[in-house]
């Protein structure tokens, strides 16, 4: 699904989700009420990123 600014996405709980962005930076990602460390730069475009939530607290994005 495409997210405009503002949009709120609640990802279930599954290993399997991946995402497609383009502008990285621009997204503000938390897990379990915590903001994790950004995925890439502003205007980044990035594919097949990984929404393991261990990856994304650590702040490092699984690119599969």
């Amino acid at each position: 699904r495409m997210l405009h600014k503002g949009d709120r996405y609640f990802v279930p709980n599954r290993s399997d989700l991946i995402m497609l962005t383009g502008n990285a930076g621009g997204l503000s990602i938390s897990v379990d009420g915590s903001l994790v460390p950004t995925i890439g730069d502003k205007g980044e475009i990035l594919h097949n990123v990984s929404l393991n939530t261990d990856l994304l607290k650590a702040g490092r994005v699984a690119r599969p």
